[in-house]
């Protein structure tokens, strides 16, 4: 396995499969933020780095808008996800008001998600 960066978002630390998508929208824990809601659960290996997938929808906008907001998300959690708790599975879920968020509110909301992560999974 080749050797990547520390702020790389290689594929072992994406959720790829639906399967893995809906255990964490069914049984997940809710942090909600401003302009995205976050789901959350254990994946089971207390040491293992926390895993990340994006769910923006048609109703955030258009192709090119939808796109740009999963850029943004995961520029987040690319250069910020040492101050995540290990061991998360977390699936973002872009709200409507993700579309027209200026940057300073994807900052403010991903730190709210950590906060709120670090309170209730403390590492």
């Amino acid at each position: 396995m080749p050797s990547h960066s520390p702020n790389a978002f290689p594929k072992s630390l994406r959720l790829r499969s639906r399967r893995e998508f809906l255990i964490v929208q069914d049984t997940g824990v809710k942090v909600s933020a401003d302009c995205v809601l976050a789901l959350v659960k254990p994946n089971g290996q207390p040491t293992s780095e926390t895993r990340l997938g994006l769910t923006v929808s048609s109703k955030v906008g258009n192709a090119v808008v939808r796109n740009r907001v999963r850029r943004k998300l995961r520029e987040l959690f690319r250069t910020r996800r040492s101050e995540l708790p290990k061991g998360l599975d977390m699936v973002l879920i872009a709200r409507n008001s993700a579309a027209t968020a200026e940057w300073p509110a994807y900052v403010r909301a991903f730190d709210r998600v950590v906060s709120e992560l670090r309170r209730r999974f403390p590492s």
